[in-house]
């Protein structure tokens, strides 16, 4: 089997695509903060993670990933097909375990690229979207309203993970929508279909409506928030929410609520484009069999992140 270099595949825009999730002139747009990213975690960091004490970090003769394309090109394949780490170790030419050490080197680094380009999503109230406040249309303090103001909306979105071991981390995840062990994450999306807010990672017994209590957004005061009938009892002062109207038991909608709430359902399944954007990479959309600690906190974040570069660089059509 022959190994996969950058060299193989920048030729074929189609197949680079496809591996990647990029086209190839996103990925050398991407190709210099990522160098930046990882030569600074490999200033303080090992290739095993132990802390550097020692001379800093050279390419080796026979690296298997020799130039800073080649590393991207790894990182961004592992996010795109999530391939078991033995077959993407034997692509690379390399053997399992040191793929599991690149992956775990490499993923850190990638985050840390998007967030210096300020294509991350704010992880906490008043937070950073890389230099970026998480303050769609002015700010969160902002004191004027303003009936003109794009709408935001938010979602959740859930992903299987292997079952846990422990007795309470089963029940904490085991979720009676999909019937499996999940966890979930809320998105926070504006009008030009940016992430702006990701939540923490919950169980998936967790309902969506309860994260959203838990981390009330910083929208500025006269916007509106698109949402489903899932987060029906939410509201934020002084932020209009457009909602279905939702049926009375033993009743029928009139018409004239039928047709409204097939529009607000047009303007809101703009969220799920965004959310199929994210899981773009199988990462997020297999089931995923990585455990370390805050792994699969990371990899949403990566992913949300890298829909935010790539909308950057080609605009989607807005949420009117």
């Amino acid at each position: 089997m022959a190994n996969i270099g950058f060299t193989d595949v920048q030729a074929r825009p189609s197949e680079f695509l496809d591996l990647t999730s990029l086209t190839p002139d996103e990925f050398q747009q991407l190709v210099p903060p990522f160098e930046t990213a990882f030569q600074a975690h490999l200033a303080a960091w090992r290739l095993d993670g132990k802390p550097r004490i020692a001379r800093r970090f050279t390419v080796y003769k026979n690296c298997p990933l020799p130039t800073p394309e080649d590393r991207l090109l790894f990182i961004l394949v592992y996010l795109k097909t999530y391939a078991l780490q033995v077959v993407q170790g034997r692509l690379f030419g390399m053997g399992q375990s040191k793929a599991n050490q690149w992956i775990h080197v490499l993923l850190p680094a990638l985050l840390a690229a998007l967030r210096a380009l300020g294509d991350a999503a704010a992880r906490r109230l008043g937070g950073r979207r890389g230099d970026r406040r998480c303050t769609p249309g002015g700010g969160a303090g902002s004191p004027r309203p303003s009936a003109s103001l794009p709408p935001c909306a938010h979602d959740g979105t859930e992903r299987r993970i292997v079952r846990p071991q422990d007795p309470p981390a089963q029940t904490a995840c085991y979720s009676g929508k999909k019937k499996d062990h999940t966890v979930k994450n809320v998105l926070l999306v504006n009008a030009l279909l940016i992430i702006l807010f990701l939540s923490d990672t919950h169980g998936g017994r967790v309902h969506d409506l309860r994260i959203a209590e838990a981390t009330p957004y910083p929208l500025p005061a006269g916007s509106g928030l698109l949402q489903d009938l899932g987060f029906l009892s939410f509201t934020l002062p002084q932020v209009e929410i457009l909602m279905p109207t939702k049926k009375p038991r033993g009743e029928e909608l009139t018409l004239e609520h039928q047709l409204a709430n097939q529009v607000l359902n047009q303007r809101r399944l703009r969220i799920e484009h965004v959310n199929s954007s994210v899981k773009r990479c199988r990462i997020v959309k297999d089931r995923i069999r990585l455990w370390k600690a805050g792994v699969r906190d990371l990899v949403m974040e990566l992913c949300c992140a890298l829909h935010n570069f790539r909308v950057r660089l080609n605009p989607w059509l807005p949420m009117i």
